[in-house]
């Protein structure tokens, strides 16, 4: 295209009068093929054309030509580039051919073959189709607009010349040429653009018709799953005894493992290949944790050595390979949780051996067997539902399996029940608490009924399934055995990656910085941290237990319909999932907002020197804001529109401006003080006829302590109100005044000496300013001096000056210096009519 484009332009401008009639026929037979296109238009379309359109002025023809043929060029170039369509292109169809070969084995004649563990693979495996191809439009569908875009671009500047054709009929020819030319490349670069753009949308199409065929193969396999739950408490096989004894010819059994085992195959190919990003930086991930976990263990023997951990709960460092593989295998169990089932039982499987490695002295002695022999049920359980499609086999297989998991548990329990409460996990020990690790390895006693109990309801839950399976009900049999299994064995193996996990956050603990963080909060955020994981942990394995029991579909939609039940009052809506998510999320707001402050408060800020004060109104201010922001999440969670409530803020600013002025006017003192900071926390003040320490500012008041240790709250808008002295504001430094008296007889300059020469010696007393020494007075019978010297900013101002009035006294001891005493003449007038009073006054 742009070889023809350059041609005709070099064409366009070859001089003769050959190359005008040529251009000339060619600008006709575009006007014949092109329906708008005319080039000589009647007079009376011309006026219709120009208001329609854009005109381009004479002058400008040439600038915007040049511009306009660089644009064309480049939607030219961008609509023939291979690159996206190609790639969209490829990945339609192999996702075609993926899809045509999953659609021949989910017929319903195929899907009878398989078993729920199966089925729900199946589902999975159209889910990430469905995803994909979702991707795939979304993709296809940016590509089109942009396409579109420029095909809109290029009609609307093929009018815009057209017009400018029609109102520069008159104009030089070179303009009228150049206009011609850009008629032309704007035609032709539209038929370009229409080729790349009709398979743009013929690939939409077949994106569209893949799209609905997908979803009606999920529904399909969804529906035949629903079926499957339904059928748990119908009888949809005759008796056992009744089918062993049938001539009814069996499905071989190679059919249903054949089907199942392309299945997985085919599911964990395509699972693979979208996730081909992402399964490099997993390998990496795994391959680099492999030395970092044999050095955790150096530093576990370490730690042990201190003290700082006990034997034991660094015993699941101690095997770093074993450790290791579990991390990997939780990592491949998060990789596939949407992914192959299969799979992620084989990972389980395999990863068997590392647990109970890891766990061999951490398993009650009640359940310790039942986890040896549980790998090997499982295993078992695995196999046989691949031999769904021969159901006689697959029948007398699961309860065979049943009868002897059935003896196993009961045995345990009876021994659970003889044998005492058994301790698990182990007392912190003192460097445990050192390193925050008694958070996270508490002493729990185990009730002497809980192991015996659930190993029994195990038995009855077995018990059941056998009965089912002797009775004809295969679908609750099954689902019985396979839940049993996967639950137990899911709670040892989460069992043991949340030990590796503890082990390994004990050790990070343990760090300097972080045992330091950890020590200071130990008695809030640690605690919390951990029980937050054990809980989502322990709703990890409820949720993964109530799906293989097959009640979690039915308990969600159940739950799901209770919360979005709406109760209409008036004209306001509300449901108890809105009230729910307004209670959590107030909670949550509050939880991390306090949980910031503190972080910000005792450990981010002061690590960063900021001037004294930042911290805490950043502090502040951020736990304020967090808060307002959780508090709106929180109105909006409820199904508040928060855009609605502009209206309800602003009648309330009306009232609180009106009603609450005191609680303004200080919350707004209180943003003052923050960002202001004439006071500071610790600042010593003199407010409101008192004299304290600072201890807190908050938005609407502040707390002061008062040095007989009362405490004052003082609202922030009596503090800006007031006169504030801040004793502390720039420094500690204080200037100490003290008076002093001597004699006549003593010598003025060696008093001075003496006084300078006390004051330098004192500890506390600053070089700069250096001390002074005036004479102040002459009284009658004494001298008087005073002596002045500042403080350092570490130094106690009431003790250094206690400490050199007493250095005074010494020294003005020791030189003989005698302070004289005030002296009083008392002159008596008028004596003589005091005699008949004072009688020992005429004597």
């Amino acid at each position: 295209m742009i070889k023809k484009i350059e041609s005709r332009r070099a064409w366009f401008k070859r001089p003769g009068p050959y190359g005008w009639l040529l251009g000339l026929s060619l600008l006709l037979a575009l006007g014949a093929i092109s329906p708008g296109f005319a080039q000589a238009p009647p007079a009376g379309t011309a006026a219709a054309a120009e208001s329609r359109h854009e005109v381009i002025a004479p002058a400008d023809i040439p600038a915007r030509a040049d511009a306009d043929e660089q644009l064309i060029v480049t939607v030219v170039r961008r609509a023939n580039s291979a690159d996206a369509g190609r790639r969209l292109e490829q990945s339609l169809a192999e996702r075609a051919e993926s899809i045509k070969q999953l659609t021949d084995k989910s017929s319903s004649s195929a899907l009878a073959l398989l078993s729920v563990r199966r089925l729900e693979s199946l589902h999975r495996h159209w889910q990430l189709h469905e995803r994909e191809i979702a991707r795939s439009r979304a993709e296809l569908a940016r590509v089109l607009q942009s396409r579109s875009e420029d095909a809109a671009d290029l009609a609307a500047r093929r009018n815009i010349w057209q017009a400018t054709r029609v109102s520069a009929a008159d104009s030089a020819p070179a303009l009228v040429q150049r206009v011609d030319e850009l008629i032309a490349l704007a035609q032709q670069g539209e038929v370009d653009l229409a080729g790349p753009l009709a398979k743009l949308l013929e690939r939409g199409r077949t994106a569209s018709a893949l799209a609905t065929h997908v979803h009606n193969m999920v529904n399909a396999v969804q529906t035949r799953i629903e079926d499957l739950d339904r059928r748990l408490l119908v009888i949809d096989a005759p008796p056992l005894w009744q089918a062993a004894a049938s001539d009814e010819v069996a499905e071989p059994v190679s059919v249903g493992l054949r089907s199942s085992l392309e299945i997985e195959r085919g599911f964990a190919r395509d699972h693979d290949a979208s996730s081909a990003k992402l399964l490099p930086v997993l390998v990496l991930s795994a391959l680099a944790l492999l030395p970092m976990m044999f050095w955790l263990k150096r530093r576990a023997r370490q730690m042990v050595r201190d003290g700082q951990a006990s034997e034991l709960s660094m015993q699941i460092l101690s095997r770093p390979l074993a450790a290791w593989l579990v991390l990997v295998a939780l990592g491949a169990m998060v990789y596939d949780l949407h992914g192959p089932i299969m799979r992620q039982q084989m990972v389980m499987l395999l990863a068997w051996v590392p647990v109970l490695v890891l766990l061999q002295r951490r398993i009650p002695p009640a359940v310790g067997p039942w986890a040896y022999l549980s790998a090997v049920f499982y295993f078992f359980n695995v196999v046989a539902s691949l031999f769904v499609g021969s159901l006689l086999v697959y029948r007398f297989g699961l309860l065979a399996l049943n009868l002897l998991m059935l003896l196993t548990l009961g045995i345990l329990g009876w021994r659970a029940l003889r044998e005492p409460a058994v301790a698990q996990g182990e007392p912190a020990d003192e460097g445990s608490l050192n390193s925050g690790a008694s958070a996270v390895q508490p002493a729990n006693q185990v009730p002497k009924w809980l192991p015996a109990g659930l190993l029994l309801l195990a038995c009855a839950v077995l018990l059941a399934s056998a009965l089912s399976n002797v009775l004809g009900n295969i679908s609750l049999t099954t689902m019985l055995t396979g839940a049993v299994l996967d639950s137990s064995y899911a709670a040892l193996a989460l069992y043991a990656g949340a030990s590796v996990l503890v082990a390994l956050l004990q050790v990070l603990l343990a760090r300097p910085k972080l045992a330091q963080l950890s020590k200071r909060h130990a008695g809030t955020l640690v605690p919390v941290v951990v029980r937050l994981g054990r809980i989502l942990l322990l709703l990890g394995w409820v949720v993964y237990a109530l799906q293989d029991f097959r009640i979690y579909r039915p308990l969600y939609d159940m739950l799901m319909a209770a919360l979005t039940f709406q109760v209409a009052l008036g004209g306001l809506t509300l449901s108890l999932g809105s009230v729910v998510a307004f209670v959590v999320a107030t909670w949550a707001s509050f939880w991390v907002a306090r949980t910031l402050r503190t972080l910000l408060a005792e450990d981010v800020l002061p690590a960063l020197k900021l001037p004294l004060g930042v911290g805490q109104s950043v502090s502040t201010i951020s736990y304020y804001c967090v808060l307002i922001f959780g508090l709106l999440t929180a109105l909006a969670a409820a199904g508040f529109k928060v855009g609605e409530l502009a209206i309800v803020f602003g009648a309330l600013g009306i009232g609180i401006g009106l009603g609450l002025q005191d609680v303004v006017r200080n919350f707004v003192a209180g943003l003052i003080l923050m960002f202001e900071r004439p006071i500071r926390p610790g600042d010593v003040v003199d407010v409101a006829g008192l004299t304290a320490t600072v201890r807190d500012i908050g938005l609407r008041a502040t707390t002061l302590t008062t040095f007989e240790g009362a405490d004052v709250v003082l609202p922030n808008g009596m503090i800006l109100a007031d006169k504030l002295v801040n004793w502390t504001l720039t420094g500690n430094s204080r200037r100490i005044n003290i008076d002093v008296s001597t004699g006549y007889e003593v010598s003025p300059q060696q008093t001075i000496a003496m006084l300078i020469g006390i004051a330098q010696d004192l500890d506390g007393v600053a070089s700069f300013p250096p001390p002074s020494a005036l004479l102040t007075g002459l009284t009658p019978g004494a001298l008087t001096f005073n002596v002045r010297a500042w403080t350092t900013q570490q130094a106690d101002w009431v003790a250094v000056r206690s400490a050199f009035a007493m250095r005074i006294r010494d020294a003005f001891a020791e030189a003989n210096i005698v302070v004289p005493l005030p002296q009083r003449e008392l002159h008596i007038h008028k004596a003589d009519s005091l005699k008949g009073v004072l009688p020992d006054a005429a004597a």
